[in-house]
């Protein structure tokens, strides 16, 4: 698994990059705050994480960011792993997640 930085992540996103950035906390989570481009699936007890990612590719190497919510979450450290393990040949993990990536704590509601 490779890391991706802000910069990196932002990069890409502006340049339109080929990419599919996935939000892996709960869906309430990505609702209150997410990722501009990113689209939610969430990891923790998903059973079908795998599969509903395969859902969205159009290859299993087409490039994945996933993220969670800072670097203390390790959720998309898992996903990752859990990804690679499947066969996914192109995964990183942008372990600033969303607190990283706006710039601040956030408070996320119960």
């Amino acid at each position: 698994m490779q890391i991706v930085s802000k910069s990196q992540l932002k990069q890409r996103i502006d340049s339109k990059q080929d990419m599919l950035l996935i939000d892996v906390l709960p869906e309430d989570s990505f609702k209150q705050h997410s990722i501009p481009g990113s689209i939610n699936i969430p990891f923790k007890d998903n059973v079908n994480f795998v599969q509903k990612v395969e859902q969205r590719m159009a290859s299993k190497n087409q490039s994945i960011v996933v993220y969670c919510a800072n670097s203390q979450c390790t959720l998309s450290k898992q996903a990752a792993q859990k990804l690679e393990n499947s066969g996914f040949t192109n995964v990183q993990a942008f372990e600033e997640g969303v607190e990283g990536w706006f710039g601040k704590s956030i408070s996320w509601a119960a």
